[in-house]
Protein backbone atom coordinates (compact mmCIF):
# COMPACT_ATOMS: atom_id res chain seq x y z
CA UNK A 1 0.00 0.00 0.00
CA UNK A 2 2.71 2.77 0.87
CA UNK A 3 3.90 2.68 -2.70
CA UNK A 4 0.84 2.98 -4.43
CA UNK A 5 0.50 5.17 -1.20
CA UNK A 6 3.14 7.68 -3.16
CA UNK A 7 2.56 7.04 -6.54
CA UNK A 8 -1.07 8.42 -6.10
CA UNK A 9 0.49 11.23 -3.75
CA UNK A 10 2.46 11.70 -6.79
CA UNK A 11 -0.46 12.52 -8.69
CA UNK A 12 -2.10 14.88 -6.06
CA UNK A 13 1.23 17.29 -6.57
CA UNK A 14 1.03 17.24 -10.61
CA UNK A 15 -2.74 18.05 -10.06
CA UNK A 16 -2.01 20.80 -7.30
CA UNK A 17 0.16 22.27 -9.77
CA UNK A 18 -2.99 21.54 -12.64
CA UNK A 19 -4.79 24.20 -10.70
CA UNK A 20 -2.12 26.63 -11.48
CA UNK A 21 -1.76 25.50 -15.27
CA UNK A 22 -5.77 26.01 -15.66
CA UNK A 23 -5.78 29.24 -14.56
CA UNK A 24 -2.67 30.15 -17.06
CA UNK A 25 -5.05 29.00 -20.16
CA UNK A 26 -7.81 31.38 -18.83
CA UNK A 27 -5.10 34.15 -20.28
CA UNK A 28 -6.44 33.24 -23.62
CA UNK A 29 -9.11 30.56 -23.52
CA UNK A 30 -12.49 30.63 -21.47
CA UNK A 31 -12.60 27.43 -19.35
CA UNK A 32 -15.06 24.99 -22.12
CA UNK A 33 -11.92 25.47 -24.77
CA UNK A 34 -9.71 25.33 -22.04
CA UNK A 35 -10.76 21.63 -21.10
CA UNK A 36 -11.55 20.40 -25.19
CA UNK A 37 -8.13 21.71 -25.58
CA UNK A 38 -6.74 20.04 -23.23
CA UNK A 39 -8.01 16.63 -23.95
CA UNK A 40 -7.84 17.44 -27.40
CA UNK A 41 -3.91 17.46 -27.22
CA UNK A 42 -3.81 13.99 -24.80
CA UNK A 43 -6.30 12.11 -27.12
CA UNK A 44 -4.11 13.02 -30.50
CA UNK A 45 -0.93 12.02 -28.61
CA UNK A 46 -3.09 8.81 -27.09
CA UNK A 47 -4.33 7.89 -30.79
CA UNK A 48 -0.52 6.72 -32.10
CA UNK A 49 0.13 3.93 -28.98
CA UNK A 50 -3.88 2.85 -29.01
CA UNK A 51 -3.50 1.93 -32.88
CA UNK A 52 -0.90 0.35 -32.23
CA UNK A 53 -1.41 -1.62 -29.23
CA UNK A 54 -5.08 -2.71 -30.38
CA UNK A 55 -5.90 -4.65 -27.62
CA UNK A 56 -8.92 -2.64 -26.49
CA UNK A 57 -10.53 -4.42 -29.57
CA UNK A 58 -10.62 -7.88 -28.19
CA UNK A 59 -13.25 -9.48 -26.87
CA UNK A 60 -11.68 -10.53 -23.83
CA UNK A 61 -9.86 -7.43 -23.24
CA UNK A 62 -12.76 -5.05 -24.33
CA UNK A 63 -12.61 -2.37 -22.81
CA UNK A 64 -14.09 0.91 -24.50
CA UNK A 65 -16.98 0.55 -22.44
CA UNK A 66 -15.36 1.05 -19.05
CA UNK A 67 -13.12 3.98 -20.80
CA UNK A 68 -16.30 5.18 -22.23
CA UNK A 69 -18.04 5.48 -18.64
CA UNK A 70 -15.44 6.82 -16.60
CA UNK A 71 -15.21 9.62 -19.34
CA UNK A 72 -17.99 10.57 -18.63
CA UNK A 73 -17.47 11.04 -14.94
CA UNK A 74 -14.14 12.82 -15.71
CA UNK A 75 -15.46 15.14 -17.79
CA UNK A 76 -17.61 16.33 -15.66
CA UNK A 77 -15.18 16.49 -12.86
CA UNK A 78 -12.45 18.41 -14.87
CA UNK A 79 -15.24 20.67 -16.72
CA UNK A 80 -17.28 21.70 -13.34
CA UNK A 81 -13.68 22.41 -12.14
CA UNK A 82 -12.79 24.65 -14.42
CA UNK A 83 -15.79 26.67 -14.86
CA UNK A 84 -15.42 27.09 -11.30
CA UNK A 85 -11.95 27.90 -10.98
CA UNK A 86 -12.56 30.64 -13.44
CA UNK A 87 -14.42 32.97 -10.63
CA UNK A 88 -12.87 31.47 -7.63
CA UNK A 89 -9.59 31.25 -6.24
CA UNK A 90 -6.80 28.30 -6.40
CA UNK A 91 -7.17 27.13 -2.99
CA UNK A 92 -10.78 27.53 -2.58
CA UNK A 93 -11.23 25.73 -5.73
CA UNK A 94 -8.71 23.03 -4.23
CA UNK A 95 -10.36 22.93 -0.71
CA UNK A 96 -14.26 22.32 -2.41
CA UNK A 97 -13.26 20.28 -5.11
CA UNK A 98 -11.36 17.58 -2.37
CA UNK A 99 -14.96 17.31 -0.43
CA UNK A 100 -15.21 13.81 -2.77
CA UNK A 101 -13.33 12.53 -0.03
CA UNK A 102 -16.08 12.77 1.85
CA UNK A 103 -18.40 11.69 -0.88
CA UNK A 104 -17.25 8.98 -1.92
CA UNK A 105 -17.82 6.90 2.13
CA UNK A 106 -21.24 8.92 2.16
CA UNK A 107 -21.86 7.51 -1.53
CA UNK A 108 -20.56 3.92 -0.55
CA UNK A 109 -22.32 3.78 2.71
CA UNK A 110 -25.63 4.34 0.69
CA UNK A 111 -25.61 2.09 -1.54
CA UNK A 112 -23.34 -0.91 -0.32
CA UNK A 113 -24.46 -0.66 3.19
CA UNK A 114 -20.15 -0.71 4.54
CA UNK A 115 -19.63 0.89 7.80
CA UNK A 116 -15.81 2.65 8.07
CA UNK A 117 -14.46 2.99 11.48
CA UNK A 118 -14.64 5.94 13.49
CA UNK A 119 -11.04 6.36 12.81
CA UNK A 120 -11.14 6.84 9.49
CA UNK A 121 -13.70 9.52 9.64
CA UNK A 122 -11.54 11.24 11.88
CA UNK A 123 -8.62 11.05 9.62
CA UNK A 124 -10.94 12.35 6.36
CA UNK A 125 -12.73 15.49 9.01
CA UNK A 126 -9.58 16.19 9.88
CA UNK A 127 -8.13 16.70 6.76
CA UNK A 128 -11.10 18.93 5.52
CA UNK A 129 -10.76 21.21 8.39
CA UNK A 130 -7.37 21.63 7.60
CA UNK A 131 -7.89 22.10 4.09
CA UNK A 132 -10.86 24.61 5.15
CA UNK A 133 -8.07 26.47 7.24
CA UNK A 134 -5.50 26.73 4.45
CA UNK A 135 -8.59 28.66 2.15
CA UNK A 136 -9.57 30.91 4.87
CA UNK A 137 -12.90 29.41 4.12
CA UNK A 138 -15.92 31.40 4.71
CA UNK A 139 -19.68 31.02 4.29
CA UNK A 140 -20.42 34.24 2.75
CA UNK A 141 -17.40 34.05 0.54
CA UNK A 142 -19.27 31.31 -1.23
CA UNK A 143 -20.07 32.27 -5.03
CA UNK A 144 -21.60 30.62 -8.26
CA UNK A 145 -18.15 29.15 -9.25
CA UNK A 146 -17.98 27.80 -5.81
CA UNK A 147 -21.33 25.88 -6.90
CA UNK A 148 -19.88 24.33 -9.91
CA UNK A 149 -16.77 23.25 -8.05
CA UNK A 150 -19.14 21.30 -5.80
CA UNK A 151 -20.39 19.10 -8.50
CA UNK A 152 -17.28 18.52 -9.74
CA UNK A 153 -16.63 17.09 -6.40
CA UNK A 154 -19.50 15.00 -6.82
CA UNK A 155 -18.52 13.77 -10.60
CA UNK A 156 -14.89 13.08 -9.24
CA UNK A 157 -16.34 10.85 -6.19
CA UNK A 158 -18.11 9.41 -8.79
CA UNK A 159 -14.86 8.67 -11.08
CA UNK A 160 -12.09 7.58 -8.22
CA UNK A 161 -15.06 4.95 -7.00
CA UNK A 162 -15.80 3.33 -10.43
CA UNK A 163 -11.89 3.45 -11.22
CA UNK A 164 -11.63 1.54 -8.10
CA UNK A 165 -14.25 -1.14 -9.16
CA UNK A 166 -12.69 -1.59 -12.41
CA UNK A 167 -9.00 -1.06 -11.86
CA UNK A 168 -8.16 -4.80 -11.57
CA UNK A 169 -9.95 -5.82 -14.72
CA UNK A 170 -7.90 -3.34 -16.75
CA UNK A 171 -4.65 -5.02 -18.22
CA UNK A 172 -2.88 -1.82 -19.03
CA UNK A 173 -3.57 1.10 -17.62
CA UNK A 174 -1.75 3.56 -20.13
CA UNK A 175 -4.28 2.10 -22.86
CA UNK A 176 -7.74 2.80 -20.60
CA UNK A 177 -6.52 5.98 -19.56
CA UNK A 178 -5.64 6.70 -23.24
CA UNK A 179 -9.18 5.69 -24.52
CA UNK A 180 -10.51 7.40 -21.50
CA UNK A 181 -8.86 10.91 -23.23
CA UNK A 182 -9.74 10.40 -26.63
CA UNK A 183 -13.64 9.65 -25.58
CA UNK A 184 -13.17 12.96 -22.76
CA UNK A 185 -11.90 14.95 -25.88
CA UNK A 186 -14.39 14.42 -28.35
CA UNK A 187 -17.05 15.13 -25.77
CA UNK A 188 -15.77 18.47 -24.87
CA UNK A 189 -14.93 19.24 -27.83
CA UNK A 190 -18.78 18.82 -28.88
CA UNK A 191 -19.85 20.72 -25.95
CA UNK A 192 -17.83 23.47 -26.44
CA UNK A 193 -18.51 24.14 -30.22
CA UNK A 194 -22.45 23.95 -28.87
CA UNK A 195 -21.66 26.25 -26.25
CA UNK A 196 -19.32 28.82 -27.35
CA UNK A 197 -18.69 28.30 -30.79
CA UNK A 198 -15.85 28.45 -32.97
CA UNK A 199 -12.52 29.94 -31.47
CA UNK A 200 -9.35 31.60 -33.26
CA UNK A 201 -6.84 29.05 -33.55
CA UNK A 202 -4.03 31.51 -33.73
CA UNK A 203 -2.82 31.34 -30.15
CA UNK A 204 -2.32 27.39 -30.51
CA UNK A 205 0.78 28.79 -32.39
CA UNK A 206 2.56 30.83 -30.00
CA UNK A 207 4.27 27.99 -28.01
CA UNK A 208 5.77 30.34 -26.34
CA UNK A 209 3.00 32.02 -24.43
CA UNK A 210 2.15 30.80 -20.65
CA UNK A 211 -1.80 29.41 -21.93
CA UNK A 212 -0.13 27.01 -24.63
CA UNK A 213 2.66 25.84 -21.56
CA UNK A 214 -0.35 25.36 -19.35
CA UNK A 215 -2.26 23.56 -22.15
CA UNK A 216 0.82 21.37 -22.66
CA UNK A 217 1.13 20.82 -18.97
CA UNK A 218 -2.52 19.89 -18.47
CA UNK A 219 -2.81 17.41 -21.54
CA UNK A 220 0.21 15.55 -21.25
CA UNK A 221 1.43 15.42 -17.71
CA UNK A 222 -2.02 15.50 -16.07
CA UNK A 223 -4.07 14.13 -18.35
CA UNK A 224 -1.85 11.67 -19.86
CA UNK A 225 0.15 10.54 -16.56
CA UNK A 226 -1.25 11.30 -14.04
CA UNK A 227 -4.77 9.78 -14.27
CA UNK A 228 -2.59 6.59 -15.98
CA UNK A 229 -0.58 6.32 -12.22
CA UNK A 230 -3.97 7.00 -10.79
CA UNK A 231 -5.89 3.65 -12.43
CA UNK A 232 -2.24 1.86 -11.96
CA UNK A 233 -2.74 2.62 -8.11
CA UNK A 234 -6.50 2.09 -7.57
CA UNK A 235 -5.69 -1.47 -8.27
CA UNK A 236 -4.73 -1.71 -5.08
CA UNK A 237 -6.19 0.84 -2.98
CA UNK A 238 -9.62 1.21 -1.96
CA UNK A 239 -11.81 4.20 -3.09
CA UNK A 240 -12.50 5.82 0.21
CA UNK A 241 -8.58 5.13 1.04
CA UNK A 242 -7.60 7.02 -2.39
CA UNK A 243 -9.87 9.63 -1.98
CA UNK A 244 -8.88 10.46 1.09
CA UNK A 245 -4.87 10.16 -0.04
CA UNK A 246 -6.00 13.04 -2.95
CA UNK A 247 -6.80 15.31 -0.48
CA UNK A 248 -3.06 16.62 -1.03
CA UNK A 249 -4.23 18.30 -3.92
CA UNK A 250 -5.04 20.83 -1.83
CA UNK A 251 -1.90 21.83 -0.28
CA UNK A 252 -0.25 22.07 -3.43
CA UNK A 253 -3.16 23.79 -4.97
CA UNK A 254 -2.26 26.58 -2.54
CA UNK A 255 1.39 25.94 -2.39
CA UNK A 256 1.35 26.77 -6.19
CA UNK A 257 -1.18 29.22 -6.01
CA UNK A 258 0.97 31.07 -3.69
CA UNK A 259 4.65 30.72 -5.14
CA UNK A 260 2.97 31.97 -8.59
CA UNK A 261 -0.45 33.98 -8.04
CA UNK A 262 0.87 35.49 -4.61
CA UNK A 263 -2.01 33.82 -3.34
CA UNK A 264 -1.17 34.71 0.53
CA UNK A 265 -0.77 32.42 3.20
CA UNK A 266 -1.00 32.56 6.82
CA UNK A 267 0.04 30.62 10.07
CA UNK A 268 -3.82 28.75 9.62
CA UNK A 269 -3.36 28.21 6.42
CA UNK A 270 0.05 26.65 6.98
CA UNK A 271 -1.61 24.74 10.19
CA UNK A 272 -3.91 23.33 7.72
CA UNK A 273 -1.62 21.95 5.13
CA UNK A 274 0.32 19.98 8.05
CA UNK A 275 -3.47 18.66 9.36
CA UNK A 276 -3.89 17.19 5.97
CA UNK A 277 -0.17 16.10 5.38
CA UNK A 278 -0.59 14.33 8.99
CA UNK A 279 -3.87 12.40 8.00
CA UNK A 280 -2.64 11.40 4.61
CA UNK A 281 1.11 10.05 6.42
CA UNK A 282 -1.24 7.98 8.79
CA UNK A 283 -3.26 6.64 5.61
CA UNK A 284 -1.08 3.52 4.98
CA UNK A 285 -1.40 2.22 8.83
CA UNK A 286 -5.27 3.15 9.21
CA UNK A 287 -5.77 2.48 5.70
CA UNK A 288 -4.44 -1.17 5.88
CA UNK A 289 -6.21 -2.07 9.13
CA UNK A 290 -10.01 -0.91 7.69
CA UNK A 291 -9.30 -2.71 4.19
CA UNK A 292 -8.97 -5.51 6.06
CA UNK A 293 -11.42 -5.41 8.22
CA UNK A 294 -13.86 -5.27 4.91
CA UNK A 295 -12.20 -7.81 3.58
CA UNK A 296 -12.85 -9.81 6.51
CA UNK A 297 -16.57 -9.46 6.71
CA UNK A 298 -16.86 -9.88 3.47
CA UNK A 299 -15.25 -13.37 3.34
CA UNK A 300 -17.76 -14.31 6.33
CA UNK A 301 -20.60 -13.28 4.65
CA UNK A 302 -19.39 -15.63 1.93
Amino acid sequence: MILNSLLLSLSTLIWGFGFVATRYTFQVFDPFWSTALRFSLAGCLSIPFLLYKKSFWRSKNNILKEAGISSIFLLGTLLFQTIGLSTTTVAKSGFITTLYSLFIPLITMVFTGKKFKITFWALVISALIGVALMCNLEVKDLSRGDFYTLLCAFFAAFHIMYIGKVAKKIESAIEFNFLQNVFVALMSLVIAILFKGFIDPSPLLDWHSNAMKGLLFLGIISSMISFTIQVIAQKQIPAHIAGLIFLMESPFAALFGYLLFKESLNGLNLLGGAMIMISVLLVPILGRELESEVETKVTTLK
